[in-house]
């Protein structure tokens, strides 16, 4: 549907080009996707439309961005892929019928996943990201942002009429993970940021993510964890992975963290759950989200996993409230939706509760089971083999080996970058691009 919807666009725009790169997948990764295009039972390409599978990746790695970019604009940036099986509502609902795949008969399960849109400095950073992308992949440029005269009517900013911003003028940090790869040096801002917004926060930390098996981010944790006065640590995360090999492997990831993590909690401060509705499969959480003191609210497509830290292509916008009760608001509301969402509640009942009981994990634990949709503790957490999770760190998720030849040296974080702003959130943080 979204390849006629393209090729729709093209034919009603004589002046509209449409560039799109994809993550050429070795065959394993391949079942459950959509076929190839231009192949047979493919999207048959207009001519003004071109697509490239990007392959530019060092071995078991994959091109893991999902980005939109219009004119150098708008933007949106987050964890949804563009392909069959992803679209949902907040609702939920397992009846909902437009949750079912072109040529199925019953829909597939539901799907919680998060995107920012954002414009002006912000969209025109992300612009330089996929035309960076873009002539790596392709050895070719992509258009310039959009400019006009201020009698065109494309000079005005595309931003959708149906979406309702919730923020203006503020702060966007673009943090990306960009392996060693060629002659090009790495780039591990997306770690750096994860490491510096622990470190900073002061109430609490509310994940939300597809996986949870970096070790390096879960001894971050632990670590505030074991502070008398540390933040809270609240963290939503799928119940099932899918595909023979991920299930057990990412699985006894997780418990093994899970199991750490508990077992450090001497303060009580630390809690996991996983969205379940009663009777029905669990909702399969696919965000990368981390929301910090009403202070740091972060979305991209980077998972709280190894490979997201070093080896896999990753990019995250995080905003920053700063003193203004105005932008933290903003956040925190984003925050209550999010926990509405989960509990089958109204974000003002969140608020409301937040307010007399003064943590997540005790809004959770009230509202927890109160409603057939709900969020549920992990509670069987069986302690994995050690050749099970050397099979994971090893072959499913593992860290990259950085190669430290001429041309291709790590990147000094602490050292930030030409054209960073020299903003920080903590005393150790690498300056990531900014956006306005």
């Amino acid at each position: 549907m979204l390849g006629d919807f393209l090729s729709e666009l093209v034919r009603r725009k004589p002046c509209l080009r449409i560039f799109i790169l994809i993550w050429d997948c070795p065959l394993p990764f391949a079942k459950g996707r959509e076929p190839r295009v231009m192949s047979a039972g493919g999207w048959q390409l207009d001519a003004r439309i071109t697509f490239h599978y990007d392959g530019n990746c060092p071995l078991r790695a994959a091109f893991h961005q999902k980005l939109v970019v219009i004119d150098g604009k708008v933007a949106f940036c987050g964890g949804m892929d563009l392909t069959i099986s992803r679209w949902d509502t907040p609702e939920h609902a397992w009846g909902d019928q437009q949750r079912t795949n072109i040529g199925d008969t019953e829909p597939y399960a539901p799907v919680h996943d998060t995107m920012l849109i954002v414009d002006s400095g912000a969209a025109l950073a992300l612009h330089s990201v996929v035309s960076e992308r873009w002539w790596r992949a392709t050895r070719r440029t992509l258009p310039a942002a959009y400019t006009a005269s201020p009698e065109d009517p494309w000079a005005t900013d595309p931003w959708p009429d149906t979406v309702l911003p919730t923020l203006f003028d503020v702060n966007v940090a673009v943090a990306r993970t960009l392996p060693a790869w060629a002659a090009t040096q790495p780039v591990t801002e997306v770690e750096t940021l994860h490491l510096d917004m622990i470190a900073a926060a002061k109430k609490y930390i509310y994940i939300e993510n597809q996986y949870f098996s970096a070790g390096t981010l879960a001894d971050a944790l632990a670590r505030r964890l074991m502070e008398p006065n540390g933040p809270e640590v609240v963290v939503v995360l799928r119940l099932a992975s899918s595909g023979w090999l991920e299930e057990p492997t990412m699985t006894a990831l997780r418990s093994d963290l899970l199991r750490r993590l508990r077992d450090v909690d001497a303060h009580g401060r630390f809690s996991a759950w996983y969205p379940d509705t009663a009777g029905q499969p669990c909702c399969d959480v696919h965000s990368k989200l981390m929301i910090v003191d009403d202070q740091w609210l972060r979305v991209g497509s980077a998972n709280f996993a190894n490979r997201s830290l070093d080896l896999d292509a990753e990019c995250d916008l995080v905003i920053e409230a700063g003193a203004d009760p105005t932008k933290q608001a903003a956040i925190a509301s984003a925050r209550n939706d999010l926990l509405a969402e989960h509990l089958d509640l109204a974000p003002r009942d969140v608020q409301n509760a937040l307010a007399s009981k003064g943590s997540l994990q005790a809004v959770i634990e009230a509202y927890a089971g109160k409603s057939a949709r709900t969020l549920r503790p992990f509670v069987r957490l069986d302690a994995p083999s050690s050749a099970l999770l050397a099979l994971a760190t090893e072959v499913v998720d593992p860290r990259a080996t950085i190669p430290r030849h001429a041309g291709c040296e790590p990147v000094d974080s602490s050292a930030g970058s030409s054209d960073s702003c020299g903003a920080t959130l903590g005393p150790s943080l690498a300056t990531p691009r900014w956006g306005g």
